[in-house]
């Protein structure tokens, strides 16, 4: 795409969020999150051998955007 990431992330629906500088992320394909003790994290996706790290500063985010879904249901 010829969009920068900050442009992307306004033209893409609501479940998807930035986690770290070069990532955006669908939160509805998040299998699981495995925290790392040196602060980034690492996402596995619902039928993907795909992982995306997350870092301090969106790991908050991430985790308010899912438990916001998870209350929806």
């Amino acid at each position: 795409t010829k969009h920068k990431l900050y442009e992307l992330q306004d033209l893409l629906p609501g479940n998807f969020i930035r986690v770290s500088k070069s990532s955006i992320l669908n939160s509805a394909k998040v299998r699981a999150i495995h925290k790392n003790i040196t602060g980034a994290s690492e996402v596995e996706f619902v039928g993907s051998n795909k992982k995306v790290f997350v870092s301090r500063n969106y790991f908050k985010v991430l985790m308010a955007k899912l438990e916001e879904k998870r209350l929806k249901r």
